[in-house]
């Protein structure tokens, strides 16, 4: 099954990309969950900010991107990219892999396409945040999407266990969550929602979550991983969260604006300015157009900004003989908490 989706998402991408379609909110949310959805009789008010103890921090990460790194799912975009110089002209299979290949050379040197380790996204808040201010309580799942189904309740059963310690020593609980780890965030939450209604998230910080997909091809590989993984259907804010924020980027086709979130951060402004003079500059002086397909890659790279929400965005343009920095993260995160 893994294979024919991701043959699918590979079909995709050479088509022009959709605005993903937010579905409307419905009274109750996940099936069998659908018997139970009363309202909730006696609701526990969230902790008022900073009245309580060491606020508590579950993190949720994402899919392993091994497989997807410098490979077909980029490539057809980038194809793409090449054929924006040549409009109209049949593409060169033979020319395109030549130019990919000081991009292939660069990629390989960037750490991004390498495995990330199953403590990225702990291991990074632990790095920003005041030291002893927080609690960080990762929960971790196989990071295979079409384990879901078994995933779910294991991130349920954890949520509710850590409310519970923390509930008892009168402290609340914050949770952020990267890429599929929101999906199964979202779904664990309204689920507890119905089954355990005293289980409260203060503060919930989605990174990349393509609960909203920005593309009509993420959206069929999300609705297929939703029906497989009987996950939650409908986006909506969870009754037992009190403030979403979500971080999302254009340029990253698993992320979109969540209107059911408090708050949406766009993070890649920058790029699309970056991105128009690169293409400028290609078009004033043909002998740039090597350097700006590999510039183009990496402004633009899937999985380049799908984890910069947690490492940030660094990119060394040749076209421009610029560096670009953005920080994401240790700007937004901490800040976010402490509100």
């Amino acid at each position: 099954m893994k294979a024919a989706i991701f043959n699918l998402l590979f079909a995709g991408l050479c088509a022009p990309a959709l605005a993903g379609t937010q579905l409307p909110a419905e009274p109750c949310f996940d099936g069998a969950a659908c018997r139970a959805a009363a309202p909730l009789a006696a609701e526990i008010p969230f902790p008022a900010p900073g009245a309580a103890a060491k606020p508590v921090v579950i993190s949720i990460v994402g899919v392993d991107f091994t497989e997807v790194g410098i490979g077909k799912l980029e490539l057809a975009y980038f194809k793409k990219i090449i054929e924006h110089f040549k409009p109209g002209s049949r593409l060169d299979e033979q020319l395109f892999g030549g130019r990919m290949a000081s991009v292939a050379q660069d990629a390989e040197q960037n750490e991004l396409y390498k495995r990330m380790p199953d403590d990225y996204l702990d291991a990074r808040l632990a790095g920003v945040l005041p030291e002893g201010s927080y609690e960080i309580v990762p929960v971790r799942w196989s990071r295979d999407p079409e384990e879901s189904a078994a995933a779910v309740p294991l991130v349920q059963a954890e949520i509710k266990k850590i409310f519970a310690a923390a509930r008892a020593e009168g402290r609340p609980v914050y949770l952020v969550a990267h890429s599929w780890g929101s999906v199964l965030a979202h779904t664990a939450l309204h689920r507890l929602a119905v089954s355990s209604p005293e289980v409260r998230v203060d503060k919930f910080i989605t990174l990349g979550s393509p609960l909203v997909p920005g593309s009509w091809w993420m959206e069929i590989f999300l609705k297929l991983e939703i029906n497989a993984g009987q996950l939650q259907q409908y986006v909506a804010k969870p009754r037992n969260v009190g403030y979403w924020v979500n971080l999302w980027a254009r340029s990253d086709y698993f992320s979109n604006e969540i209107k059911a979130a408090d708050k949406n951060l766009l993070e890649d402004g920058l790029t699309v300015e970056l991105a128009a003079r690169v293409r400028k500059a290609a078009a004033q002086d043909h002998s740039l157009r090597d350097e700006a397909l590999r510039d183009l890659f990496f402004l633009k790279s899937l999985k380049t900004w799908h984890f910069a929400y947690i490492f940030d965005f660094r990119v060394f343009l040749k076209t421009l003989k610029e560096y670009h920095e953005h920080r994401i993260f240790e700007r937004v995160i901490p800040e976010e908490l402490a509100r």
